[in-house]
């Protein structure tokens, strides 16, 4: 059972804040907190809706286990620029598997005069054909 506090120290290795087997501070882990929950917000924002709720030190990741791997290097990505450190990965791979699970692509109706149009109906002998 992985925690927000096991992905915020996860993170925070990656981009060598803090080493391994340490625990960051507490200043240090209330940003990353933020910027772990605001972080998760905003995915909605990038049509990645994963019902997210405000997330503490203790609370359980809500997504799926196959998840863990990507919130920690899109986080330690988002956190390098507070801590100055310069990110050694790309994580943008990661957020577009995130976008394959989560987008939902609304359905679509399509009104059935756009499907047979009067022009197609006469070519296809549907309608008299008038002289004058």
């Amino acid at each position: 059972m992985t925690t927000a506090r096991d992905i915020i120290k996860a993170a925070l290795t990656k981009i060598g804040v803090v080493g391994i087997g340490q625990e960051p501070s507490a200043d240090e882990a209330d940003e990353a907190l933020f910027a772990l929950n605001a972080m998760m917000y905003g995915w909605k924002a990038r049509s990645v809706d994963t019902e997210h709720v405000e997330l503490t030190m203790s609370d359980t990741f809500p997504l799926g286990n196959e998840f863990i791997e990507g919130t920690v290097y899109l986080l330690a990505g988002r956190m390098s620029s507070d801590f100055t450190v310069p990110p050694s990965f790309d994580a943008d791979d990661w957020f577009r598997t995130l976008q394959a699970a989560y987008v939902e692509i609304p359905t679509l109706t399509v009104d059935a005069a756009l499907l047979r149009p009067p022009s197609r109906e006469d070519r296809d002998g549907n309608l008299p054909l008038t002289t004058t």
